[in-house]
């Protein structure tokens, strides 16, 4: 009888390329596919064993396409994000050249990584705002703080966030 890692390798050898197909027609990219196929590989070795090779076979196919809609999610967001954020910019580098699209993709990151910076109130708080579009009384009242509270978590997010952006956000 052989392992369980030994079961899941096989699988992945034998449906890798029909795997990374299906997630491909999901993110449309067959570098993130791969890159997700890869990690559901990993994962699935994790996992408990299970009776049969087709009770892993199936395991790897779900894994694979949830992998998938997750991947599609994030970048849902991450496309609302922007928006939100930076609708002007956003709109001029649609139509541009490839170096404006990386540009965008860099201010991106950047955003990211500002939002990452900023507590979990404050980014929560400055995403219902922005991407949600809740009210600030709305926002107050689900977090059980006053409006000038979430009016300050929103100014120093913006603060925040303008600063690390500067260098993408020019006076055009």
């Amino acid at each position: 009888m052989s392992s369980w890692r030994d079961t899941i390798a096989g699988l992945f050898l034998t449906h890798r390329r029909r795997l990374e197909r299906s997630v491909r027609a999901r993110v449309g990219n067959a570098d993130i596919a791969a890159e997700i196929v890869q990690d559901v590989f990993l994962r699935t070795l994790m996992a408990p064993p299970r009776a049969s090779d087709e009770e892993g076979r199936r395991l790897l196919y779900a894994a694979a396409r949830n992998a998938a809609i997750e991947h599609y999610r994030s970048e849902t967001r991450r496309s609302r994000i922007l928006q939100a954020l930076l609708p002007e910019q956003l709109g001029r580098t649609a139509t541009t050249s490839g170096e404006d699209h990386t540009s965008a993709r860099e201010a991106l990151a950047t955003l990211e990584k500002s939002l990452a910076d900023l507590s979990p109130r404050c980014r929560e708080i400055f995403l219902q705002r922005r991407v949600e579009g809740l009210s600030n009384a709305e926002i107050a009242r689900h977090h059980g703080i006053s409006v000038n509270s979430v009016e300050k978590h929103i100014a120093r997010a913006l603060q925040h966030c303008a600063a690390r952006l500067s260098g993408y956000l020019g006076d055009e």
